[in-house]
């Protein structure tokens, strides 16, 4: 559990100070354009919800993983059963109206997004530990057919179902029916049979452009309002656009690996 939150502490820590300390810079020596105060350095620190928006993501896998250590330590045995439990309450608060007439009513946007992704998250989490817990993909790939068939009917059954979905959709929440579909994803991907891709200039390829996935998920938002300024495809966010800036942003996270990749440092571009 440790090195799994090192390794989401660092780039949470590291890069909202970094382009903080970035935008002061620039805004002394040019324009006011991409001033930040030292408020909303520490509310990206506290809530991941000003500059870096896509570190919300960590800051809920960091949540999580305590919450989940904790759980799995004190109830043991009947851990399973408390996630679920945890699954239920996380629904009703979402879908019940209680977190929009509590919450999002009486505080600005920002100060409750990242209490109301923890809470679309946690489904998912439950879902996943526990399809873990019970060797599901493995017990499906005796029957990998009838799986893979029954899984392509209910994903399609349900997708035009709002299922609690447009119940207070302004604050995003995916509805139930996301976590099902989800689900049958995963039984369908599983049964890919990935040995098929034999042709090793295939399999190299597909290992090089998955690299660094994490230093390009933390960038793709705050390099992107500086790069739009030299191009018009990033600027309006054409196709092209994103080809240039995954090219740009692969390229410095192969040149932070080349420096730091020895150590913690990595995990700002891995």
């Amino acid at each position: 559990m440790l090195k799994r939150l090192i390794r989401l502490f660092i780039p949470y820590i590291i890069w909202p100070i970094f382009f903080w300390e970035l935008n002061e810079y620039i805004n002394r020596k040019y324009n006011k354009e991409y001033s930040n105060s030292f408020e909303d350095l520490k509310q990206q620190l506290l809530l991941a919800n000003r500059f870096i928006f896509p570190l919300w993501f960590n800051l809920v896998l960091i949540i999580m993983t305590i919450c989940f250590f904790i759980i799995i330590f004190i109830f043991r045995k009947h851990s399973l059963f408390i996630l679920q439990i945890i699954l239920i309450l996380s629904y009703i608060i979402q879908y019940s109206g209680y977190n929009f007439n509590n919450f999002f009513l009486k505080n600005p946007y920002y100060n409750v997004r990242s209490y109301n992704s923890m809470h679309t998250s946690i489904p998912f989490a439950v879902t996943g530990y526990t399809l873990g817990c019970y060797n599901v993909l493995d017990i499906i790939q005796k029957n990998k057919i009838k799986a893979c068939v029954f899984s392509y009917l209910i994903y399609n059954m349900i997708a035009d179902y709002n299922i609690f979905r447009n119940i207070h959709s302004e604050n995003y929440y995916a509805g139930i029916n996301l976590n099902i579909q989800s689900i049958c994803l995963i039984f369908i991907f599983s049964l890919f049979p990935s040995f098929l891709i034999t042709n090793n200039i295939i399999r190299k390829f597909l290992i090089i452009i998955t690299n660094y996935t994490g230093g390009i998920y933390y960038l793709h938002v705050p390099l992107k309002k500086y790069l739009k300024k030299y191009s018009t495809d990033i600027y309006n966010g054409t196709f092209l656009g994103l080809i240039k800036t995954y090219i740009i942003i692969y390229f410095i996270c192969y040149i932070g690996m080349l420096i730091f990749g020895k150590t913690l440092l990595k995990y700002l571009f891995c």
